[in-house]
C-alpha cells in the first residue's frame, strides 16, 4: 500500500509543471548571463575590415581575371594579365591593408587617450569630492566647538573660520562635478554668497543676495582664491553694514573679456567711515581679501561708499548713476584670467 502511495505522488510530481521563476528571464537563462555583448570600438572595426578588405579585392581582381581568360576567351597578352593581377591584385590589397593598418592604429593611439584622459578626470573629481568632504567635516567640528563656547569673541571667530572652509569646499564641489581644471564662477559665487547668509544671518533679519552674470571659467586655484575672497566680503558687508539694520539686499555682479575678470559686490547697508582707508585697514577679512586679490589672482581691489561713486576712479568710465541712492558700499575687484602668484 505504501509502495503505491509512493508511485502516485511521483507521477503527480512529473505532471505538475515547476513554477517559473519572476527573478529569472523567460528563457531560463541566469541574469549574469543575460547581457548583451559590449560595443566594439571603432579601432576594432577598423582592424576588422583590414582582414576582409585586402581579401575581397584580391577576391575579386582574380574573379575579373579569370572571367576575361577562361570563360570570355580574351586574347590579352599575358604580361599584362600578370601586371594587371599583380598592381590590382597584389599591390592593391597590400596597400589597402596598410592604410587600414595606420587608420586603425591612429584611432586606437586616441582611443587610449580618451580612455586615459576619462580615468584621470574621474580621479580629480573623486578627489575634489572627498576634499570636500573633509573640509565638511572640520567646518561641522568647528560648529560644535562654537556651540559648545558662549564668548562672543570666540563664536565669532569660530563662525568666519567656518565660512571660510566653507567657500573652499564650496569652490571643491564646484570641481567635483565640472570638467577637471575649470570652474564656473557665477555659480561658485552663488554657492559661497548662499553659505555666507545662512551662517550669518539672523533669521529674522532678510538680507536678499542676488548674483548676476555670464558664465566664467577659471582655473582651479583662481577659482579657489576668488571663493574666499567673495566670501570675506559677502561677510563683511552682513556683519559691518548691516549690524544695526533689520535686512538690506547685497548686489554681486560678474562680467569677463577675453582678458579680464571684473567683480562688483554692492550692499545698500550704513556704509564705510569717513576716514576708512582699505590699505590701513587692520579687519582681518579685508586683510585677507587684499591679500587674495593682490598676490593670488594678482588683481586689484578697492572699496568705497556708493555716495562717493561719481569720484571714484574705477567706475568713472562707467555709468556713474548706477545707485543714486547713495547708500552702503560698493567694492570693485578686477584681475586677469589665469594670472595666479
Amino acid at each position: 500500500m505504501s509502495v503505491r502511495t509512493t508511485e502516485s505522488a511521483e507521477r503527480k510530481a512529473q505532471t505538475v509543471p515547476a513554477p517559473e521563476s519572476k527573478d529569472l528571464p523567460s528563457l531560463g537563462v541566469p541574469p549574469s548571463l543575460n547581457t548583451s555583448l559590449p560595443e566594439r570600438s571603432l579601432s576594432q572595426r577598423v582592424f576588422a575590415l583590414q582582414q576582409i578588405i585586402p581579401l575581397l579585392i584580391l577576391g575579386t581582381v582574380m574573379m575579373y581575371e579569370v572571367t576575361i581568360r577562361l570563360v570570355l576567351e580574351d586574347s590579352i597578352n599575358p604580361v599584362i594579365f600578370a601586371v594587371e593581377t599583380f598592381v590590382f591584385g597584389i599591390v592593391g590589397s597590400g596597400f589597402t591593408l596598410a592604410i587600414l593598418n595606420w587608420v586603425g592604429r591612429e584611432i586606437a593611439k586616441r582611443e587610449r587617450a580618451e580612455v586615459k584622459a576619462d580615468t584621470l578626470r574621474a580621479m580629480m573629481q573623486e578627489m575634489h569630492h572627498r576634499i570636500k568632504n573633509n573640509l565638511q567635516t572640520v567646518a561641522d567640528l568647528l560648529s560644535l566647538e562654537m556651540s559648545r563656547n558662549p564668548q562672543p569673541e570666540v563664536q565669532a571667530s569660530l563662525r568666519d573660520s567656518i565660512t571660510r572652509i566653507k567657500s573652499i569646499a564650496a569652490s571643491h564641489e564646484m570641481l567635483s562635478h565640472e570638467q577637471v581644471g575649470a570652474t564656473n564662477i557665477t555659480e561658485l559665487a552663488r554657492l559661497v554668497s548662499d553659505t555666507a547668509r545662512r551662517a550669518m544671518v539672523r533669521l529674522d533679519q532678510p538680507i536678499d543676495i542676488s548674483v548676476e552674470g555670464p558664465a566664467i571659467f577659471l582655473t582651479s586655484k583662481q577659482a579657489t582664491a576668488f571663493a574666499l575672497v567673495l566670501n570675506e566680503l559677502v561677510s563683511n558687508a552682513i556683519e559691518h553694514g548691516f549690524r544695526t539694520r533689520q535686512g538690506g539686499t547685497i548686489e554681486i555682479v560678474l562680467d569677463s573679456d577675453a582678458e579680464d575678470v571684473w567683480m562688483r559686490v554692492r550692499d545698500d547697508g550704513e556704509g564705510l567711515p569717513q576716514d576708512f582707508d582699505l590699505t590701513t585697514s587692520r579687519g582681518l577679512g579685508l586683510q585677507i581679501a587684499r591679500t587674495l586679490v593682490e598676490k593670488d589672482l594678482r588683481g586689484k581691489l578697492g572699496m568705497t561708499n556708493c555716495a562717493d561713486l561719481k569720484n571714484w576712479e574705477p567706475v568713472q568710465d562707467q555709468n556713474s548713476n548706477l545707485y543714486p541712492d547713495g547708500q552702503g558700499t560698493m567694492v570693485w575687484v578686477h584681475f586677469g584670467r589665469g594670472a595666479t602668484g
